[in-house]
Parts: structure tokens; sequence; C-alpha cells
């Protein structure tokens, strides 16, 4: 017999209920059997201790009546049955209710049915008194238990009842429920999954509701996809169909084992000249290819690959030609799980006879490229070579292989390298648009120099950048080498390969620009050889071409690079010097000394035949600067010139001005004293003191004099700058540097006159002189002179020169003690910038500044601005030139404290300043001219 769900439900539920009501009735029963005992239990345990506490001093006193009297005060109680109390014997003392005629001999709680019995004994200081038997009815307690009892057994039946209903109603409830579900599945079923449960609840079979309709929701949208997909995935096929119906394609399944076509889509007569159900005969398609080929595909086909596999192959179409087909295959599995073949035939015939015409033409580009005798290049973003061709090795004797990835600059020689650089810096920033052209010169492996011309073009990406240089090299030595000769020949001399008058022309051109540009002068020596008619007239031309050629070799040697030494044809040859003194008077004598130089140079016969041959040279020269002269009239000045040496004798130097001529001669004539003076020690050192604010010498400054034996003193201020120019200067210094440490030697062992300072000038020349710190070293050892009482003064000029080398000759200096200041400040550029990086410890204000620092405000300014820098820089400053007391008070308000000058005194000798000093008293100033 079948139940349906809601018969099952209730009679679950019922029977459910009934055990549990019989599982709580006897659970409920024992409880209160329990409770009730308990209860008992209690009260008899109450009643003992409070009628054993009550009868004991009636018991201690045996006094019947105090007993009876409390026993009947218990009567009170309906539940008490008896009470009696006996005494340690037994006897009787007091009772009330009824009592049995035997009473329980026991102690303690005994309970029967209906009745609860004590023996409560009696004790009192450890001593035994008696008993107290009681007896109580318990009918209202067992009354009340089974009342209870009653009540839970209705209150159970009650619940049972209650249950039988409830779930005969949830029953009847879900089954309702439960049907609706069912219905609303048997109408997805059949496929109508517009179906929706309705929803009358949020409990759980709302919920049950809500998913079913969130599901049957979801299938409908999905099914609506897959016919969208499916209608799409028609359409895709007839599309394929479609283009495989008009295309050189086939689409296929195979048997990976046989490489048979089990399925095939596309039009196959079209393309192989087969219908579908020829090809699908097993064997056609394998005899049809080619039996070079074949291995090959079944190779391709037999081995398996998670990746597509290509194979190209020949097909012999049913018209009898040959075809190229390409297969691009992948495993794959069927819908039965059988590994299959897939793949895409394409015809590429088309294809391979264009590969086949590119591979040809690539070989003759290739053999054109290898064959041709100019080199081809190409680079990367870098500029780095990723092509050349055979014809590079041929021009360079580098091989491709150690050439590629290397640039085109590695290979310029030197003297082109800048410019390349720049030029391939230039093109590989993008910053040229045009194509490049450029001649420059290679190195080749054996260090020669070829000249090439480069010509080469950018390619970009799309966003502008050049990514790649493409071009060609061509070697032009031997046009350059014939454009040479042409030079030559038009810009030189045939038989002296000097420059030529042409070449003159614009040589000199050339530097009558410099010279206006610079403020420098230049000059022009025109030369001629004394009696070279005489020596061609009788010896012959072929001699006097030998003595030409070794007159200009003679001329060349001693030839800066920057100076043009040209032949205007016979013996007549003019050199033309540039960089010159922007001084004209310096200028003529650097001239003048390169004119005897090549006097000089003359002087040595020349071997011609066998037999020395003598000539002179008469010199003409002429000065030119900014003055806006020609080339021919430099030329005509200079040739005047000439023929003023030849009416002064010849073997001499003229110049075209007469005045800048008796200047030139002035200044050799002082030279040659100069020359003199030094050898006959003709030089004396003076000296003038030093002074503090207080008037009292602090030191003193060497100064050179020149007794000239018929002109007398010489002022420095004229021989100075020849001996500068001459490089005497530096000898005659060092004269000057022994001098002063000789006297600081003997001063250290005089109280007087140790704590005094040398001041000693040093030129520039002698300063930068290689030995010059080395030297004034020893001289200090040699000596044993003080090296912190020696102090040397340097100019700004001498410094700017060449600032790293002067600061490393100081700093070497100051290690010895040695220390310096910097004279004539402020007269010339005065930097501050190298000023701070010099080891100095004084600096002076120029006598030009202190002379009319009382009337001149820009004077008083500099002046101030020089005591302000030397104590900011924490420097001693010295004012030189001082004359009157104005200028000494003037100067102090400054905050200068050292003076020097006539008002303390004329330069004198040293044994002089040596007894002023040595008197330890302040000097007396005395107002003076200055024309030190």
């Amino acid at each position: 017999m079948r139940l349906n769900f809601a018969a099952q439900v209730a009679i679950g539920t019922v029977a459910i209920q009934a055990v549990m009501v019989i599982v709580l009735m006897a659970s409920g029963t024992s409880l209160i059997r329990d409770n009730q005992a308990e209860v008992l239990e209690r009260f008899a345990d109450q009643q003992g201790r409070l009628l054993s506490s009550a009868v004991g001093p009636g018991l201690a006193y045996a006094d019947p009546g105090m007993l009876q009297e409390l026993l009947d005060d218990l009567e009170q109680d309906t539940t008490l049955r008896y009470a009696v109390v006996e005494d340690a014997d037994g006897r009787r003392m007091a009772e009330v209710g009824s009592v049995p005629a035997s009473l329980p001999e026991h102690d303690g709680l005994h309970q029967q049915p209906g009745t609860l019995e004590m023996g409560i004994p009696v004790d009192l200081a450890g001593q035994h008194l008696g008993t107290i038997h009681v007896e109580y009815s318990t009918d209202d307690i067992d009354a009340l238990a089974t009342d209870l009892l009653h009540r839970n057994i209705a209150l159970a039946l009650g619940v049972l009842a209650l249950s039988m209903a409830a779930g005969t109603l949830f029953a009847l409830i879900v089954t309702r429920r439960l049907r609706l579900l069912n219905l609303g599945g048997q109408a997805l079923q059949r496929g109508n999954l517009e179906y929706r449960l309705k929803v009358t609840s949020s409990d759980e079979f709302g919920d049950l509701a809500r998913t079913f309709n969130n599901v049957a929701e979801h299938l409908e949208t999905t099914q609506s996809e897959i016919e969208q997909q499916n209608t799409r995935l028609n359409r895709s096929v007839a599309r394929l169909e479609s283009m495989l119906g008009g295309a050189d394609a086939l689409l296929w399944e195979a048997n990976p084992q046989t490489g048979h076509w089990e399925f095939i889509a596309g039009d196959t007569r079209h393309l192989l000249g087969y219908p579908v159900e020829r090809l699908a005969r097993p064997g056609l398609r394998v005899r049809r290819i080619h039996p070079e080929d074949l291995s090959r595909v079944k190779d391709t086909s037999r081995d398996p690959s998670e990746k597509p596999r290509l194979v190209d192959y020949r097909f012999r179409h049913r018209d009898g030609y040959w075809m190229w087909l390409r297969d691009i295959q992948s495993w794959a599995a069927d819908d039965q799980g059988r590994p299959v073949l897939r793949g895409l035939t394409l015809n590429i015939t088309a294809h391979r006879q264009a590969a086949d015409a590119l591979h040809e033409s690539e070989s003759r580009y290739e053999e054109v490229v290898n064959n041709i005798s100019e080199v081809i290049f190409r680079t990367d973003a870098e500029g780095r070579w990723t092509l050349l061709n055979p014809a590079w090795e041929k021009l360079t004797g580098f091989s491709v292989d150690e050439s590629l990835g290397r640039s085109l600059c590695e290979f310029v020689a030197t003297e082109d390298r800048a410019e390349a650089d720049q030029v391939c810096h230039t093109l590989m920033q993008g910053e040229q648009d045009r194509d490049f052209a450029e001649e420059i010169r290679l190195r080749t492996r054996e260090g020669d120099a070829r000249w090439v011309s480069v010509f080469a073009s950018t390619r970009r990406d799309e966003r502008g950048r050049v990514i790649a240089l493409f071009g060609t090299i061509m070697d032009i030595s031997d046009r350059k080498r014939a454009e040479e000769e042409v030079r030559r020949l038009a810009f030189f001399d045939n038989l002296t390969h000097l420059p030529n008058r042409t070449l003159l022309h614009d040589r000199l051109r050339q530097s009558l620009a410099h010279a206006h540009r610079t403020g420098l002068h230049g000059a022009a020596l025109f030369l001629d050889l004394d009696n070279f008619k005489d020596i061609n007239d009788t010896l012959g031309h072929a001699v006097g071409d030998e003595l030409l050629q070794q007159v200009a070799a003679r001329l060349r040697s001693t030839t800066r690079e920057a100076d043009t030494l040209a032949r205007l044809g016979g013996d007549e040859f003019v050199l033309v010097l540039n960089d010159l003194n922007a001084d004209q008077d310096r200028a003529a004598t650097q001239a003048e000394a390169v004119g005897r130089k090549l006097i000089e140079l003359m002087r040595e016969p020349f071997p011609i035949g066998g037999q020395d041959r003598h000539v002179s040279p008469s010199i003409g020269a002429t000065l030119f600067s900014g003055d806006h002269l020609g080339v021919q009239e430099v030329l005509k000045q200079a040739d005047l010139a000439m023929y003023r040496a030849k009416n002064a004798g010849r073997n001499t130097v003229r110049f075209y001005d007469p005045e800048l001529h008796r200047a030139v001669e002035a200044r050799f004539q002082l030279e040659t004293e100069l020359r003199e003076a030094l050898r006959r020690d003709e030089f004396e050192v003076h000296c003038q003191l030093q002074v503090n604010s207080d008037d009292r010498p602090v030191g003193a400054e060497l100064l050179l004099r020149w007794a000239h034996p018929e002109r007398g003193w010489v002022s420095p201020g004229e021989f100075i700058p020849v001996a500068e120019q001459t490089g005497l200067i530096v000898p005659i210094g060092q004269r000057v540097l022994e001098e002063a440490c000789r006297r600081l030697a003997q001063w250290k062992h005089d109280p007087a006159l140790r704590d005094l300072t040398l001041s000693v000038n040093v030129s520039a020349r002698q300063f930068r002189h290689g030995t010059f710190v080395a030297e004034l070293a020893g001289l200090l050892e040699a000596t044993g002179a003080p090296g912190p009482r020696l102090k040397l003064e340097i100019t700004e000029s001498m410094l700017l020169e060449d600032i790293d080398h002067a600061i490393d000759n100081m700093q070497q200096l100051r290690e010895l003690g040695i220390g310096f200041a910097l004279d004539d400040f402020g007269t010339g550029y005065s930097s501050l910038a190298y000023l701070k990086q010099l080891p100095l410890s004084q600096l002076k204000i120029d006598q030009s500044f202190v002379r009319d620092v009382l009337d001149d405000p820009n004077d008083a300014a500099i002046a101030e601005m020089v005591v302000n820098l030397a104590h900011t820089l924490r420097l001693d400053v010295i004012a030189e030139g001082v004359e009157t007391e104005d200028q000494r008070a003037f100067l102090m308000h400054l905050g200068c404290w050292h003076f020097q000058g006539f008002l303390y005194g004329r330069p004198a000798t040293i044994e002089t300043v040596e007894a002023l000093a040595g008197t330890g008293e302040p000097l007396a100033p005395a107002s003076g001219e200055n024309d030190s």
C-alpha cells in the first residue's frame, strides 16, 4: 500500500510526538517522586534538629512536665500522629498522639507508605540523654504528588492531540507547495521555459520557488544564446563554404594513421581538379604527391604535436601540371575522444613562384653587391654596422666579420674624427632630414689614410626616430691625388715645393684679416739672396736650382706652422708671420729677431757638387695690423725695405718704417748690453723698507738696479721688459733670490733684524721655469735662510696665463714656509674665483691708486675694496707708493696697517736699510717724490 507524502508526514509526526510524550511523562513522574522523597527528608532533618534541641533541657533536668508541655505544642500539627520522649534508660518521659504499644528500636528516618517515622537521639555535652520518636502522616504530600501526575498526563495527551493536528496541517501545506514545484518541473520538462512559480512566502519554500524561477530564467537565456550561436555558426559555416568555394583552400579531417582524408570542405574540383568523391577514395591523394615530398608529408602527419605544423609539397593536378600546396595541420580529438588530424590546405603555387623569383633576384643582387667596387653598408639605431659587402675589406684591409658591430667613426682618420663624430651624432639624433654626403679619410689596417666619399640616408620608424642608416662608400684616393697635384701645380712652386705667388696672396690676405680681427700684429719678411745671379750665371742653372732647394729646405725648417713661407720667383722668398705682439715695438722686435735668425741660419755653407757654396740674404720687413692695408701694399713695403737692406750693405734686416727700424735697433742694442751686464755683474740689489702703523720696520722689498758703465743708472721699466722677452730675466732673478737668501741667513742671527721679511719680485717667465721650485728650495737649504721670512711678489697676469701650474708651484713653496704677496692687484682683470684658490698671505695696493687716493674717488673706492677684500680673505694688506702723511692717515682709516714708499725713505743699499732697521726705533716720516 502506497502512502502519500501528507499521510507519511502526519503518521511520522504523531509517532514522534507520542514517544516524546511517554518519555516526558515517565521522566516527570520520576522527578515528582524524587522531589517528594527529597522534601520529606529535608522536613525530617529540620524537625529532628529542632526537637533534639527542644527536649534536651527537659531530659537533662528529667522534667516530664517541661517535656510534656513541649509535646503538647507539637500536637497542633495535623500531620503528627504521635511523639514520645524516652530517657536514656528507655522510660517514656512524655508522649502525645496515638502512641503504639511498641516503638521502633532503630534511630533515624524510616519511611513507609503514608507515614514518616523518625527516631531522634538527644545528646548533650557528649552524653546520651535519651531518644524522641516522632511519626508524621504523608497523605497530604502523596495527594499533591498524585494530583501533579494527573495534570501532567492530561497535558501530554493535549500536546499529543495538538501535534497530530499540526502534523496533519503541515503535511497538507508542504504537499501543496511540493505539488506546485512538481508542476513547474513538469513544465520545464515539456520545454516550457517561460513557466514561473508564484512566490507567496519568504520561507524556504519561497526561496526554493525563487531558485526555480532563476533556473528557469537562466535556462531560457542559455537556450536563447545557444540559438543565437547556432545561427552565427550556421552563417559562419555558410561564409566559410562560400569563401572556400572561391579560394584556393580546403578544410579537411584525416585519419592520422593512414593520412586518408575522411572529411573535406571546399571546392576540390577547382583547386585540385578532382571531385570530393574521388579525393575521399583511399590512396588517390598519396599517389598524386611528388615522390620527393611524400616522406616529408607522411612524417609530418605521423608525429603528434601540440602546435600546428606546416609542410609544403608538390601535387600533380588532374590536368597534369605540378602545383605547390601547403598543409597547416593540428592534432585534435573527435566527439568520441579519438585522435584525428585536422588541417587547412592552401595553394601556394604563386607564392612559391614569387619566392623563387625573389631568390633569383636576391642572388643577382648579392652577386652585384659582392662584386661592386663601392662599399655598401647599413647600420642599426646606434650607428653600428649590420651590413657590409666585400668591397670594405678591399678598401681598408679590415674583414667584414671584425668590422660588423662597430661604427664608421671608429675607422675615420684622426684628422677627420671630430667632424665625423659630429655628423654621425647629428644623423642618428634625426637632426638632419636631408641625405648626407661627405669626403673623409679612413684609416686602413696598415695605418694609411684613404680618401673616400660617403653617402648615407636615414630610415625612420612611424614616430620619426632614426632606426638605421644605409649608404655607400667610394674610394676617391686617385681623384684626391689628382686634385692635390693640380692644386700643387696651381699654388706651389715646382722647384722648391713652397707656396707660390698665388697662394702667398691668399695666405697674406687671410693674415691681414686675422690681424684686423684679433688686434695682433703680423709681419712680412721679403728675403732676397745676395749675389745669387753670379752663382747662377757662372755655375749654371742646375747649381742655382739646387741652391734654391737647399735654401728653401733650410728656411722651411725654422718656419712655424701658423706662418707662411713662399717663393715669389728667382731668388726671392717671403715669410709671413702671424700672431705677433699687439704692441708695435714689441712686434717689431719679434719680427727682427726672426730675420736675424734667418741670417744666422744662412751663414752655414751649402754643399753643392762637392763644394761648399756661401750665400747671404738681404731681408726687408714690414708690420701690419688693423690698418686696412692690401696684399700688394704689404708686399711693396717689404720689397722696398729689402732694398734698404741691400743699400745698408746686405746680409742684414731693415724695416720699411725708418723710425720703427731705429727703435728695433735700440732694443737689439739694449739686449746686447743686458747680456754683457749679466756677464760683468753690473746689477745691484737695493732695498726699500716696509713699516707698520707704528712706523716700525716689519720688512723690506728688494729692488733690482742696473749701473751701466756709460749710461749710468738704467730704469727698470726700460730693461726689465727686454729681459723678460729674451729670457734673461731667469738668471737675473735667480741672482736676486740668491742675495735675498744670503741676507736672511745673516739676519736670523741678529735680534734686531731676524723678524724682518724680505719681499722679492718674481717674473712670470722665471716663476713658470721648470726648475724654479727645486732651485729655490735648494737655495734655502744651502744658505740656511728661514723660509717664513721670504715673501715672493707675483702679479695677476702671471697667474692667469696658467693658473693650475701657478697654484701647484705656490702650494709647494708654501710647504717651505714661503709667503706670497699679490702685486699690482686691481690694475688688471681681477677674478675673485681664482683669488680664493691662491695660497696668498698679502695683497698690495698699487701705487697708481695710492698716488691720487685723496683726489680721485675711483682710486679711493678701489683702495677701500682691496682693503675690505683682504680682511674678508684674512690676508695682510700693504700700500706701496705712500708719500704723504695724509695718504697714510686715509689708508689707516680704511683699515690698512702696512706701508711702503718715499714717506719712509727712498730705495737704498741693503747695508743702509739694515742700519735703519737695526736701531729698533720708529722711522721718522719724510715726504718725497716717488720715482722708483
